[in-house]
């Protein structure tokens, strides 16, 4: 993958739903976190995400919105915006805004870490594209100053629109060694699995980075029966319903990709999160860039529980094993009612309750263990 060759924002744009908008009622964020119990899971656990951070690479960040309220940490700017001040992620497109809000918003809006910290990280213009150059220096960026700010988790919302089985093409990719790296410091990568599944006439595969077998790929359900839409890519429904696969995710499964398949799906359209109108604002958008952030979100949240009890965060291999383990099966084809072809194979639908459930009983398991053999000379 060239230096230079450009990336894009992971959403897509609903023709009949509007992106940005002022109102008081949140039920697609309600709705999400419902269907995947993760207030249950707050709740039941005492865990918000306190003690760990999100470095969120995006387009930026209204970091004076209310929702993130002494919660920015850092800031970092890799594009020419914003004078090229190299220490002002100001968001004037507002993806990163609403990916952040569903990550971690903490006041009007509730996302799913709401107690954790976060870096917006701008590796994408106001235009909503960049380069891979940019996601290099992000990610080195992180792994250099992951300790400093607790960073355990990373979201990357972007891809290339490209549609690939494996990683083997690109070996020795700098943006590949960066994320293989951070797994490697206990730091999760989430990366969205793209928005092409109808551009690539229904042909499984995701794109590029979340084809990285050492990330952590999402794709997107609907959370609930939220009508037709009309997806500017040409993808469509005619009914959408809870844990339908939506008709843009891309999707790899094990059959098909091995090492490299899609890891987990989330709710992802529509989505109501923080947005860039003013201090309070809000935006809806659909994509995997929206599942992606729910699945950040839970890993907070199993790091941030781990963290209290251990007094030390997980492995990438533990979360994903929690968050796998516990999902619940979807069928790609049982119930959907759109115009892109369907696999017939089962994938992953994250359960926050589940994850947490499964982290809780590895640990007391570990401690009985330790119990039994004794003290250590």
């Amino acid at each position: 993958m060239a230096e230079n060759e450009t990336l894009h924002v992971q959403h897509v744009k609903a023709v009949d739903a509007p992106l940005q908008h002022e109102t008081a009622l949140l039920p697609e964020l309600l709705e999400a976190s419902k269907l995947i119990r993760v207030s249950e899971a707050r709740e039941t656990f005492k865990v918000d995400g306190a003690g760990v951070t999100v470095a969120v690479l995006d387009t930026g960040l209204r970091t004076s919105h209310v929702d993130f309220a002494g919660r920015v940490l850092a800031q970092k700017n890799f594009t020419a915006d914003n004078g090229g001040d190299a220490d002002d992620a100001s968001d004037g497109q507002g993806h990163g805004t609403n990916v952040a809000g569903i990550i971690c918003a903490g006041d009007i809006h509730i996302g799913m870490a709401p107690g954790s910290g976060v870096i917006p990280i701008k590796v994408l213009g106001n235009e909503g594209g960049g380069s891979f150059d940019g996601i290099q220096k992000a990610l080195q960026w992180v792994l250099d100053n992951h300790a400093e700010h607790a960073i355990t988790a990373v979201c990357m919302s972007l891809g290339d629109s490209g549609n690939y089985q494996t990683d083997d093409s690109f070996a020795n990719d700098a943006v590949g060694n960066r994320i293989k790296a951070l797994r490697q410091k206990g730091v999760a990568v989430c990366i969205a699995a793209g928005n092409d599944y109808f551009a690539h006439n229904s042909v499984q595969g995701m794109s590029y980075p979340a084809i990285f077998r050492d990330c952590v790929s999402v794709g997107a359900v609907y959370d609930e029966d939220v009508g037709a839409f009309s997806y500017q890519s040409g993808a469509a429904v005619t009914g959408s319903g809870p844990d339908r696969i939506t008709p843009f995710s891309q999707r790899l499964h094990e059959k098909a990709g091995k090492a490299c398949s899609t890891d987990i799906f989330a709710p992802g359209a529509p989505m109501t999160s923080s947005g860039i109108l003013n201090d309070t604002g809000e935006s809806v958008q659909h994509g995997t860039s929206q599942a992606t952030p729910v699945i950040t979100g839970v890993v907070l949240l199993l790091q941030s529980y781990h963290l209290r009890v251990t007094g030390k965060p997980p492995s990438v291999e533990q979360v994903l094993d929690w968050l796998t383990t516990s999902a619940k099966p979807i069928q790609d084809g049982d119930d959907e009612q759109d115009n892109v072809l369907h696999t017939g194979l089962t994938f992953r639908r994250v359960d926050a309750f589940g994850a947490l459930s499964a982290c809780a009983r590895s640990l007391a398991k570990a401690s009985l263990e330790a119990a039994a053999r004794g003290p250590q000379s």
